[in-house]
């Protein structure tokens, strides 16, 4: 009887440990500023300069790009700052509305995985706002 208390002891310790150790291990949404690069693609490929603004605690957001491209500097962002959410590592931008180089714009919801300490947008697609292809995203920020 007394091995079989250990037992149960030491299995309640270990699947206590994984369940809470998870949620300690959660992340708490960006916040502040993010820079980085971001490549991103609407019938022409660009690589800017990336500077994100977050507000987390009222769950809004800033996109900004500089040029590293030339072309960068045609890139507007509107409407904002954008409202932002933040589950499970990820964070989305809703409604991003940015007018681009080429003809239709885009506009929709993005979103990149938060490990802590860097934002990673990988192949994320804004549909077009008025036609034309759709806008992909990929780059990151710090």
């Amino acid at each position: 009887m007394n091995r079989l208390n250990k037992l149960v002891l030491i299995s309640s310790a270990v699947v206590g440990s994984t369940f809470f150790g998870s949620a300690a291990m959660a992340q708490a949404a960006p916040n502040g500023v993010l820079n980085g690069v971001v490549v991103a693609t609407k019938g022409i490929t660009v690589t800017c300069d990336l500077k994100l603004t977050l507000d987390a605690a009222n769950n809004k957001g800033s996109i900004e790009m500089n040029p590293g491209d030339t072309n960068c500097a045609a890139l507007h962002f509107n409407n904002m700052p954008y409202t932002t959410t933040y589950s499970a590592g990820v964070l989305t931008f809703k409604n991003v509305d940015v007018t681009t180089i080429t003809i239709g714009d885009c506009y929709g919801d993005i979103s990149g995985t938060w490990d802590g300490s860097t934002l990673t947008i990988s192949g994320a697609v804004l549909p077009p706002h008025t036609g034309g292809p759709a806008c992909t995203v990929d780059g990151f920020a710090a």
